[in-house]
């Protein structure tokens, strides 16, 4: 998924900003978010989660995700 969340970022780079996330090296951030498994996906607009998912997603549903949630 590593590829494929990188193209995203690339083609977006104007709409959202994907930033990645050490969990091993971030574990205070991985308790404040609930983060229990790989990958999950936290949109946030404006400083604030505003949806997320998991899994392996197809890149067009990806971005949809993304867009529904900043909009």
């Amino acid at each position: 998924m590593v590829p494929v969340v990188t193209e995203i970022a690339l083609e977006n780079k104007d709409t959202f900003i994907v930033a990645k996330l050490n969990n091993d090296e971030n574990r205070e951030t991985v308790g404040k978010f609930g983060i229990r498994y790989q990958p999950i996906y936290i949109i946030f607009k404006d400083g604030e989660e505003v949806g997320r998912f998991g899994g392996e997603t197809p890149k067009a549903a990806f971005v949809q995700n993304v867009l529904d949630a900043i909009k």
